[in-house]
């Protein structure tokens, strides 16, 4: 990913921790987060918390500069946002209210780790909280480096569940979603719960050129939210009337419904 800033462009590479799992994935040009973390740049650990939402919860996450250059870090707790089609990304602009991170920014000499305390202030309204922790690192002499500069970003998951966990899912309507190539059968899934549990099931399409049956992938929608979830690709299908019958499970609670989706050409 590459940014502006005033003259200077900031290569960023680094590593994201996916809210679908809490498992690393590589960023830009690294192809692992392990080779990532070992070849030199930030990293940080763990990039999964996940407990109780109680006030006063603590856990430790540990910043390390593997490169050979002195960074400035900031570390940034934020909220999370999802579109319709379920991307998650952190919402840069707000901070994660009843979270404190120990040490918001700080310079890390090459070689060096430095632990920074992640603390859940208060116990959240609604009886869960769901962000991020956001790390970056720049060069200590970014404003006297000329041209392409290598930075680095790490996004942490934060999952503090509820003491009592509910599970409901609300579904709406069916239709063809995308252009061309990319055309997919969706349904809109709202996650009327207070849980990320991923959301899981299965589709049986019945229409003009026979019976498609197909499983869901796991997807995670945030509380409150609303996505339009991929059934079965559209590619390949003919112009005609088909009945798709689609069963989600979340937590082995399972909701089942049939909608009626007409394919257009």
């Amino acid at each position: 990913m590459v940014s502006g800033t005033g003259r200077k462009t900031i290569a960023v590479a680094g590593v994201l921790a996916a809210v679908a799992g809490g498992a690393v994935i590589a960023r830009a040009d690294q192809p692992s987060a392990r080779t990532a973390q070992a070849a030199g740049g930030l990293s940080a650990s763990p990039v999964l918390i996940e407990r109780a939402a109680q006030a006063g919860a603590v856990n430790t996450m540990t910043v390390a500069n593997n490169s050979k250059a002195a960074l400035t870090v900031t570390v940034n707790a934020r909220p999370w946002t999802q579109s319709a089609s379920g991307t998650v990304s952190p919402k840069r602009t707000a901070s994660l209210a009843g979270v404190e991170v120990s040490e918001k920014q700080f310079t890390l000499a090459p070689g060096k780790n430095k632990d920074i305390v992640v603390t859940l202030k208060s116990a959240p309204s609604a009886g869960y909280l769901y962000g991020a922790v956001e790390v970056v690192g720049l060069p200590t002499d970014i404003a006297k480096r000329k041209g392409i500069v290598a930075g680095y970003r790490i996004l942490g998951t934060l999952r503090y569940n509820s003491a009592a966990p509910t599970y409901s899912l609300k579904l709406g309507s069916a239709k063809v979603s995308g252009k061309g190539s990319a055309k997919t059968l969706t349904l809109g899934v709202k996650n009327a719960g207070n849980t990320l549990a991923p959301v899981t099931g299965s589709v049986r399409l019945k229409g003009p050129t026979g019976t498609k049956n197909a499983s869901l992938k796991g997807t995670r929608i945030l509380p409150g939210k609303t996505i339009s979830l991929p059934l079965v690709s559209a590619k390949g299908l003919s112009a005609g009337s088909y009945t798709a019958t689609v069963t989600l499970t979340q937590a082995k609670q399972k909701t089942t419904i049939t909608k009626k989706i007409t394919v257009r050409r």
